[in-house]
């Protein structure tokens, strides 16, 4: 599959059509060959989807209700010893990252294009119960990231997530560093 990316890459440098309309193209042919999640394709044509609908966090189960992601506790995402795997509590924690990185832009829904650039997180205490997720962001990097991406059509913003279970026992600590860059048609 590699290979074939690195020659349509080839013939795409050597292609010449109006942005749009080479888009357009791609999106009809080339995407939907090797995109089989209609989930990927649809935020692909739209440029949004709710992040509960991305196919990995639906997998393991991560539900919203009334803007609080949680995830249970189940056979399905423990690990060895009986507890919520670390990996399933990073997909909570950037996942919440990712919908309040969103609430804090709306103005910039099917504007741009986020990406996570950088995850850490700290496993604190076992969570062998329900946990759910809570982010925060400095006003000073909101502010610093309008600025930026308002001059650069893009911009870094960190956001602190902190995992607890439902007697409020902190599980996990994380930061997620999310890039955002304005789509090709907005600039």
């Amino acid at each position: 599959m590699k290979e074939n990316f690195k020659k349509l890459n080839h013939k795409l440098q050597n292609f010449q059509l109006p942005k749009s309309k080479l888009l357009e193209t791609l999106k009809n042919t080339i995407i939907k060959k090797y995109l089989s999640d209609q989930t990927s394709i649809k935020y692909l044509e739209e440029g949004f989807i709710k992040a509960t609908d991305i196919p990995f966090v639906k997998h393991i189960g991560i539900t919203e209700k009334e803007n609080e992601l949680s995830l249970q506790l189940k056979r399905s995402v423990c690990n060895h010893v009986e507890t919520i795997h670390a990996a399933a509590q990073y997909t909570l924690a950037e996942t919440e990252s990712g919908m309040h990185l969103q609430s804090l832009f709306p103005e910039l829904e099917q504007r741009v294009i986020p990406l996570l650039r950088e995850g850490k997180i700290k496993y604190i205490k076992p969570a062998a119960m329900t946990i759910k997720a809570e982010s925060f962001v400095e006003e000073e990097a909101v502010e610093k990231f309008k600025r930026q991406f308002t001059r650069k059509g893009r911009a870094l913003l960190q956001i602190r997530v902190e995992i607890r279970d439902v007697n409020e026992v902190l599980t996990a600590e994380a930061r997620f560093t999310w890039f955002v860059q304005a789509r090709a048609e907005e600039v």
